[in-house]
């Protein structure tokens, strides 16, 4: 059953680590329709529009922070 997730996309603030130039907080949201929880983080990760490079970016599904197992 196809289910609407709300993923909110964190990007922790850092460095760029090529160039050293600095990336400040930032987020996204994205509303996606899948089958699961996974399927609504594959589809987030390649739909998210803001720049990270080398800085960390943490998803949340439903206001949950998602761990993807297989990383």
């Amino acid at each position: 059953m196809i289910k609407e997730y709300k993923i909110n996309i964190v990007r922790e603030p850092g460095t760029d680590p090529l160039t050293g130039e600095f990336y400040p907080f930032e987020h996204e949201e994205l509303q996606i329709e899948a089958t699961s929880e996974r399927s609504a983080y594959v589809l987030a990760s390649s739909l998210f529009k803001m720049k990270a490079r080398g800085q960390l970016l943490r998803f949340f599904i439903n206001g949950v922070e998602y761990f993807d197992e297989n990383f």
